[in-house]
């Protein structure tokens, strides 16, 4: 199997028509365009019905911004998982943000290569990282609100019952301003 054959893989990018056009660049690598990157937060790669991939092997998916030479890894499919969902960063990446257009490459290279990237599980560490994050705001803004009562206690926290309501409201505005709010670095 080679990227020589018509349409084997596809992207959506939510809000905007299927992608299937890749240009082929060899026998084992395509590349499409995303336009406004700085608006991409997900990107779902997937085979498309009937595509063969050799046994042994899968297709990475990477990312570069002009003037597309340094390639970065978004993540991967195998038939044993023939499609996924992957975070971009792209709304908060500076270098990315800004550009008109990224190129998306795929490779076809031999599961050990997959395996070596450490890229089966790509987006878990960065869904658990925002969970973090929002977790880690929560509490701040709890302990802003915690009184001790006179004593001081390193293992209970006295805060309004309605705390909870408050860091939402607040929590919901701020997405609606920005729903990256939560990745950016605070100073």
């Amino acid at each position: 199997m080679t990227c020589q054959q018509e349409q084997l893989f596809g992207i959506i990018v939510p809000g905007r028509p299927l992608v299937t056009n890749f240009q082929v660049i060899d026998t084992t690598k395509a590349v499409s365009l995303v336009e406004q990157p700085g608006f991409v937060n997900e990107i779902t790669f997937f085979l498309l019905p009937n595509t063969v991939i050799p046994p042994g092997y899968g297709a990475i998916l990477y990312y570069a911004v002009p003037p597309f030479q340094n390639w970065i890894l978004l993540g991967s499919v195998t038939t044993d998982k023939p499609s996924g969902i992957f975070r971009t960063g792209w709304a908060t990446n500076e270098e990315v943000r800004l550009q008109p257009v990224v190129q998306i490459g795929v490779a076809l290279e031999p599961l050990d290569t997959i395996k070596n990237l450490e890229i089966m599980n790509s987006g878990v560490d960065d869904r658990f990282a925002f969970a973090h994050k929002i977790a880690l705001d929560l509490f701040q803004y709890m302990t802003s609100f915690s009184s001790n009562n006179g004593a001081f206690n390193n293992s209970s926290m006295v805060v309004p019952m309605n705390i909870f309501d408050k860091w939402m409201e607040r929590f919901e505005r701020k997405y609606r301003l920005d729903p990256n709010f939560m990745m950016k670095t605070s100073t």
